[in-house]
């Protein structure tokens, strides 16, 4: 699964990485474009492909 990421997608959580929000298990970045990030879950293999405007506005976990 292949997926353009929105701010929802995603949150940081207070272990300090990303998540992945539909499984809520972390996710490992995989590689580094020049205008977007891209991130497996280590759980359910999704990639997450998050595009660097979207990093400001990633939701922190409460």
């Amino acid at each position: 699964m292949d997926t353009l990421a929105s701010a929802e997608t995603v949150y940081w959580a207070l272990d300090g990485g990303i998540h992945h929000v539909p499984c809520g298990h972390r996710m490992v970045l995989v590689a580094r474009h020049p205008d977007e990030l891209d991130f497996s879950c280590l759980t359910c293999v999704a990639l997450v492909k998050l595009p660097l405007s979207v990093v400001s506005r990633i939701p922190v976990a409460t």
